[in-house]
Parts: structure tokens; C-alpha cells; sequence
């Protein structure tokens, strides 16, 4: 510990400015910046990847909502087919001639399959299926007597069934068939068969309905996003049943293998459709995150490289002049304690603190010459100084008087009033001089509802003078609300604007009505004064809301735009300002600020 003490000493004490500076740049800015562009890079690169893979999540999730709710409206459907009971009749029915079928085929299923708008945009095709030996094949009907679910009368390379949960005697098949003619599309089909048997009363013959879901449109899903390399809906089998890429239209079934998917390093997502058995995947690469970031990485590195080396010449070279001129302050020091009052800053132009610095020196230096010369500038400095002290007393003493000159010019003139008999007139001046008083004696800028009742009180006094009895106002203020807080000078500017602009239009009743409650479960103080003169066009009173926000204080309703500021500038975005107005009625001014 002692060997640590005695390099530090070393190190401060005996090495020279510049390599202090340089050690100190090293120390206190390279480290650190170093450690925190690592820091930044890591957590922002992990940041990313975490918002990336709740991107890529959210999406999964939005196309298994979508194809959920495709195969639901789908089931919605078969369900709403295997309820109607004319399909029953029509389907048990026996018919002993070919007319009687084409003519009901006509009239029950042609109408109710051919009404297309009722159909969901995803649905490819809606077939009955029926052992009836009686019926013809149809478009949209069909006698097989091959009633299995797998086969349905079809030859299949690949079939699989899977019962559709939370609905009865209703399956999802996925299948596939080798078409024969060159050059047509993948037959890989997507079907919900469902069998009849809602009414136990027509099981004559065995029926069901089969729908086929446009594959196509799934795909279209699929590809309504563009962050996956892949999506995969596969069967129960992991038999591909639709993809955005690399197993689209292979002509055959495919299955996967998601565990080999997963370890070849790649994100593999899933979710499952599990009330029909299918399954979601999404193939996302994290890695292109990762090598976005070594580019930038890169790049980042050439250029701190490049700042350090331009910051640490830029050092040398401050650090460089610091010592020199360190150096010649020295050395100035030094001239002084020996009695050499030298002056090294006569010439220098410099302005920063050292260039003061030297010419303080400078001065000091001639000062002690002066002072060695002249051992009474002291006391002259004294008495100097002692008359700045007095005047300064002076000063406060008259700014004293000024208010008092005020108030005894004001009560002499009150006094004079009552001799002559003028009552109202002295009175007036009275309320006069308590309004200036509480204005010069009002050091708070926050004072009580009270406070500024008790002197809006006087002012309302004045402006009965003024307008005699056709003027009358009425206060009215909730008891608990006596003793909040609010910004000094909020009601009388309102008050005032409505004396001058709104009550002088009207020549009979003037009234003025302030109200003031509390609202202490939100926490809200409600202000509001109204009186019945002109009012204002609608246009005339937006112009004055849009005159708030403009800061030129000339032209009319200066308290008004007073008011707004300072109550925007306590209270922010809490305090609400409005007024309404309505030509030859009046006007309101309401305000609601935080208690």
C-alpha cells in the first residue's frame, strides 16, 4: 500500500502536465468510452433480437388467428348445412324417376348452393355426399356408396383425418391426388367433412357434407408478411399442407422434420391450430441480425479510431500550450517573491483563463510595485467603499418611501372626500388603496382562493361605483375551497374583461358571477365567471383562443392572455382554459387546475 502511495505522489507530483493530461484522456475517456461502446453494441444488438422475435411472434400469431378464423367460418358453415331439415327430406327421399330428382335438385340444392354470397371468399368447394341409389350426380351433390370419410369414392396418395374438437361428428382432412394432366397445379386439398345426423328421424341413408378450403387463399395469408424465410401449415402428420417457399408446389405431400429444421440453426417457431389439428411454423434467421451488426461493428471501430487519435492530438496540443504558459507563470512567481516585478502579458491577446491569468499577474505585479510606493491606497480604497455602502443604504431607504408617498397622497385625498361630503368617492379611494396595498405587500406568487376573493371583493366594489345600480355580482365559493391554492391575479383579470368588454355593451341588469368549488375525489379546483353583456361572434372567439398561443403582447385582452400563460406555465397540460360566448347573452370563462 505504501509502494502504491509513494508511485501515485510520483506520478502527480514529479511528471510533467502534458503526460497528465494524456494519462487522464486514457484513463477517463478512452476506458470508458470503450466500455460503453461495447455495452451499447451488445444490448442494443440483444435489444433488437428480443423486439425482432416479438415481431416475428406477433406475426405468427396474427396468421393462426387468421387461419383459425378461416376453418371456424368454414365449420360455422357445414354446421348451418347440417341443421336444414329440407336438405334431410331431400336427401332421404326416394326418387322413381330421374325428373322428379333434376326438378327438386333445381329447386332445393341449386338454389341454396348457387347463392355464392354466402359463401366465405376462402371456400373452393360444397359437395353432399349420400349413399342414395336414387339420386343423380351433381355439381353439387354426390351418390357414392363408398361412405368412408378417407376415401369418399376418390383414389388418394395420401389421406388424414382428424376430428374437429368442440364439434360433433366433424373432421379435417387433408389429402392428396396425383393429377394427370402435365403442367397443372399442386392437388393437395384441405377439406371439412362433416355427417348429418341433427335429425334422427331421416337416417334412411347416410349423408354428409364436404367443404374444400381454397388452399390458395392460405397461401395468400402467408404471404401478407415478408419476415419469415419460410412459413409452414402442416397436418397432424406434419404432412405439408401449405408453404410460402421451399416446399410449395412439390407435387406430392412432403413431411417435415422440425427438430431438423431446429438444429440446422435457425429460429423455428410453431403454433398449433389445435382444435383441427393443424400446425403453424415460422422459419426465421436471427443471423442476419448478427451480421447486419458486424458490418456496422466494423465501420463503428475504424471511426473511434480515427476520433480517439484526432481527440488525443487535440489534447497534446491544449495540454502543450497549458504548460507553456503554466511555465511562464512559473517563472513570473518566481520574479515576484524575489522582488522583480516583471510584466510578461504587456503583449499577449490571449482571452481564455490562463491570458487572464497572466495579465492578474501583471497587475498584481504593478499593484505591489504601487502599493510598496503608496502605503495609504488602502485607506482611500476603504473610504471608497464606505460611500458605496451609504449610497446603497440611501437608495433602500428611498425606495421605502415611494408606496408610503403613495398610500398618505391617497388617504390625504380620501380625507378630503369625506370633508365635502363625498361618501363613495372617499370610499372608492379606499378600496383603491387596498388594492395597491395588497399588490406592493403580496410577496407570494401562490396565494388562497381567500386572498383573492377578499381582493376581487374591492374591485367589484369599484365597479359599482362605476356603473351605480345598474351593476350588481354575485360570489359564490364552496366552503372547503376557501383555503386553496392558486396562482395570485387569476379571477380580477377575468372579472375585469367582462366589466370592460362585456357589460359596457349593454345599458340595463349587468351582472357578473363568480363561482369557485373543489372537487377533492379528482383532485380538481373549478374556477368560473360569467356576465350577460354583448358576447362575441364565434368568429371573433376562436380568433381570441388563437391569439393565446401567440407570444406579442400587443392589442386587447392582454389579462386574458396573461392568465392563460401563467396558469400554463404552473400547471402544464393539467389545467383546462374555455370560454364560451354567445352573441347578446354573454359570457363564460371557466378554468380547472390541479388542487
Amino acid at each position: 500500500m505504501k509502494k502504491v502511495r509513494q508511485l501515485a505522489h510520483h506520478f502527480f507530483y514529479n511528471i510533467a502536465f502534458v503526460k497528465k493530461m494524456i494519462f487522464l484522456f486514457c484513463i477517463g475517456i478512452l476506458v470508458p468510452m470503450i466500455f460503453q461502446q461495447t455495452v451499447y453494441y451488445l444490448e442494443t444488438e440483444r435489444g433488437i433480437k428480443e423486439r425482432m422475435l416479438a415481431t416475428v411472434n406477433e406475426a405468427l400469431d396474427d396468421k393462426t388467428l387468421k387461419i383459425t378464423s378461416v376453418l371456424s367460418e368454414t365449420a360455422t358453415l357445414e354446421k348451418r348445412y347440417s341443421t336444414n331439415e329440407t336438405l334431410y327430406q331431400c336427401l332421404d327421399k326416394k326418387y322413381t324417376k330421374d325428373l322428379d330428382y333434376l326438378i327438386q335438385y333445381q329447386e332445393t340444392f341449386q338454389v341454396l348452393f348457387s347463392e355464392t354470397n354466402l359463401y366465405p371468399y376462402h371456400i373452393r368447394m360444397v359437395r353432399l355426399y349420400t349413399d342414395n341409389p336414387t339420386l343423380m350426380n351433381g355439381a353439387y351433390v354426390r351418390k357414392t356408396s363408398d361412405m368412408e370419410l378417407e376415401s369418399l369414392g376418390e383414389t388418394l396418395d395420401y389421406v388424414n383425418l382428424y376430428p374437429v374438437k368442440d364439434q360433433t361428428n366433424t373432421y379435417i382432412r387433408t389429402s392428396h391426388e396425383t393429377r394427370r394432366i402435365a403442367g397443372t397445379s399442386d392437388s393437395r386439398s384441405l377439406s371439412l367433412i362433416r355427417v348429418f345426423d341433427y335429425y334422427k328421424q331421416h337416417d334412411a341413408y347416410q349423408k354428409l357434407i364436404r367443404v374444400d378450403i381454397e388452399c390458395d387463399d392460405l397461401l395468400a395469408i402467408l404471404q401478407e408478411t415478408n419476415l419469415f424465410e419460410n412459413m409452414i401449415l402442416t397436418d397432424s402428420n406434419n404432412q405439408v399442407v401449405v408453404a410460402l417457399n421451399s416446399y410449395a408446389n412439390s407435387g406430392k405431400m412432403v413431411q417435415i422434420n422440425p427438430e431438423k429444421i431446429a438444429d440446422s440453426g435457425k429460429l423455428l417457431l410453431s403454433r398449433e391450430l389445435s382444435n383441427f389439428g393443424l400446425t403453424l411454423y415460422g422459419l426465421y434467421d436471427m443471423s442476419s441480425i448478427s451480421k447486419e451488426f458486424q458490418t456496422s461493428r466494423i465501420q463503428s471501430f475504424f471511426l473511434a479510431t480515427a476520433s480517439i487519435l484526432f481527440a488525443l492530438g487535440c489534447v497534446y496540443l491544449v495540454a502543450g500550450n497549458i504548460s507553456r504558459r503554466l511555465n511562464r507563470l512559473v517563472t513570473q512567481a518566481d520574479e515576484i517573491a524575489q522582488g522583480n516585478f516583471i510584466k510578461k502579458a504587456e503583449s499577449s491577446t490571449a482571452q481564455d483563463e490562463f491570458g487572464v491569468l497572466e495579465k492578474s499577474m501583471d497587475r498584481m505585479s504593478a499593484q505591489l510595485e504601487e502599493l510598496i510606493e503608496r502605503e495609504y491606497k488602502a485607506q482611500v480604497q476603504q473610504a471608497q467603499l464606505e460611500r458605496e455602502t451609504n449610497q446603497a443604504r440611501f437608495l433602500a431607504l428611498q425606495s421605502q418611501v415611494n408606496p408610503h408617498f403613495m398610500f398618505n397622497a391617497l388617504e390625504s385625498i380620501r380625507l378630503k372626500a369625506r370633508v365635502k361630503g363625498e361618501i363613495e368617492t372617499a370610499q372608492m379611494i379606499k378600496y383603491m388603496a387596498k388594492m395597491f396595498r395588497n399588490l406592493i405587500e403580496w410577496d407570494d406568487n401562490i396565494i388562497t382562493v381567500r386572498e383573492e376573493i377578499a381582493f376581487l371583493d374591492e374591485f367589484l366594489h369599484i365597479q359599482e361605483y362605476r356603473f351605480e345600480d345598474e351593476f350588481s355580482y354575485e360570489i359564490h365559493v364552496q366552503e372547503e375551497a376557501y383555503e386553496c391554492k392558486i396562482p395570485k391575479m387569476i379571477l380580477q383579470p377575468l372579472v375585469e374583461n367582462a366589466c370592460v368588454h362585456g357589460l359596457e355593451a349593454i345599458e340595463d341588469k349587468r351582472l357578473v358571477g363568480i363561482c369557485v368549488t373543489a372537487d377533492f375525489t379528482k383532485n380538481m379546483l373549478y374556477l368560473q365567471v360569467e356576465d350577460n353583456g354583448g358576447g362575441m361572434t364565434a368568429e371573433k372567439l376562436e380568433a381570441l383562443k388563437v391569439s393565446f398561443q401567440e407570444k406579442d403582447e400587443k392589442g386587447k385582452s392582454v389579462g386574458l392572455k396573461n392568465v392563460y400563460r401563467r396558469l400554463s406555465l404552473y400547471y402544464g397540460d393539467r389545467m383546462t382554459f374555455d370560454i364560451e360566448s354567445v352573441v347578446g347573452r354573454g359570457t363564460i370563462c371557466r378554468i380547472c387546475i390541479p388542487l
